[in-house]
């Protein structure tokens, strides 16, 4: 017996430049994101990493700086956020040696598109962008036009 799956009409991935805002949720909070499809994993600047435990499942709490908007009227200065720990990776530092980062799921919108994604929490300090979206972040959703900045919607509010 021949049994034939019903095709189902996936939505076409948008195209976008490797330099882009998205916005983190819940607040909306604006955020510059680099579209990096050589990195697998995306990764975004994080301070004050304290690990702790809820209900016998390992958390974390840190800050994402937001320092470099204080020009912006009642904008403050760190977002802070609590999160499940979803795992422990080894990440290989391209200046130092390898070392363990937290993995985190966080809610972004990009281009108009919601969705939740693993990331990383690091030191991206001596980066130029604080979020960076890595390849299984961007699958499915978005095609990176590397001659492109700036084209997402510069709205997530649908």
């Amino acid at each position: 017996m021949l049994l034939i799956a019903p095709t189902v009409a996936l939505a076409k991935p948008q195209t976008l430049g490797w330099l882009e805002w998205s916005w983190l949720e819940p607040g909306a909070v604006k955020i510059k994101t680099k579209l990096d499809t050589g990195a697998k994993t995306s990764s975004i600047h994080a301070a004050n990493i304290v690990p702790f435990e809820r209900d016998g499942v390992p958390w974390v709490r840190f800050q994402i700086p937001l320092a470099n908007r204080s020009k912006e009227i009642g904008h403050v200065e760190y977002l802070s956020v609590e999160r499940v720990v979803e795992r422990e990776t080894r990440i290989k530092d391209h200046y130092d040696e390898s070392r363990e980062r937290y993995v985190v799921k966080l809610d972004m919108c990009i281009g108009g598109t919601r969705f939740s994604t693993p990331v990383t929490l690091a030191d991206r300090g001596r980066f130029n962008y604080p979020l960076l979206l890595g390849r299984l972040a961007l699958r499915g959703r978005i095609l990176v036009d590397a001659e492109r900045i700036f084209t997402a919607s510069q709205s997530c509010d649908s």
